[in-house]
């Protein structure tokens, strides 16, 4: 990781800092805490339960970043009802926060970043995909809901990602326009809604590899290294 940072701060370095005001965007599943294999176990109960075969490559090709009304269509197909959807996210959620609660940690290095980004009074964001539960589970579990401005997730939004919206509430929540923001993801999915919202992207490579989140702006394993000048410089590069 460090070689990887010091790489990218050489290659700006004859960049003028002329900083404004900017806002970090964090997806949390797979970013803010390093939980789908969690997930992945938990729909692995979810299908067998349910009679679905489908091996966890391409499951989770075809199911990353999406919402879990888009997941379950998906399984079930297209005509499954609403009501059918709730009560399918439920139990497979259920299953997850079972699965997950007694491991629940932030990814490596993001305690020390959030820190920073306080610090230096940069607003940030939660916009995820996950349910209300879920995200209560990591933001008090770990107590940290305290550094972020405001919460969008799939109640407050009508369209999965890749649909920028999740995004671009976010960046209304901060008072923020698009080109203004960074996001933080893990998912292919979250990457191309990132940039169909008009902003840069950095993408945590924890559960994927870096070949496919090459499309994002920068790529890192983990946050270790990452800091405030990361994103300004990010940004200087538009």
């Amino acid at each position: 990781m460090y070689n990887f940072f010091s790489t990218f701060a050489a290659r700006i370095s004859n960049v003028n800092m002329n900083l404004s005001n900017f806002g970090v965007i964090f997806d949390m599943d797979g970013t803010i805490i390093n939980n789908m294999p969690y997930h992945m176990r938990a729909f692995r109960v979810f299908n067998e339960r349910h009679g679905i075969k489908m091996g966890d490559e391409e499951f989770l090709k075809k199911t990353s970043g999406k919402t879990n009304d888009d997941i379950m269509r998906l399984l079930f197909g297209s005509g499954i009802s609403a009501e059918e959807i709730a009560a399918l996210s439920s139990e497979k959620e259920s299953l997850y926060r079972e699965l997950y609660r007694p491991h629940i940690e932030l990814s490596r290095g993001l305690d020390v970043l959030f820190g920073q980004l306080q610090a230096r009074s940069i607003p940030m964001c939660v916009g995820s995909s996950a349910p209300d539960e879920n995200i209560d589970l990591v933001l008090d579990g770990l107590d940290i809901r305290k550094y972020f401005k405001a919460v969008i997730n799939a109640s407050q939004v009508k369209k999965g990602k890749p649909n920028p919206e999740v995004f671009l509430k976010a960046a209304a929540a901060m008072r923020l326009a698009p080109a203004r923001c960074v996001v933080v993801e893990d998912a292919v999915i979250g990457v191309e809604a990132a940039r169909n919202a008009g902003m840069k992207v950095i993408a945590v490579a924890q559960i994927m590899s870096h070949e496919a989140l090459s499309s994002a702006d920068l790529v890192a394993d983990d946050f270790t290294g990452m800091s405030v000048e990361t994103f300004e410089k990010l940004l200087l590069l538009s």
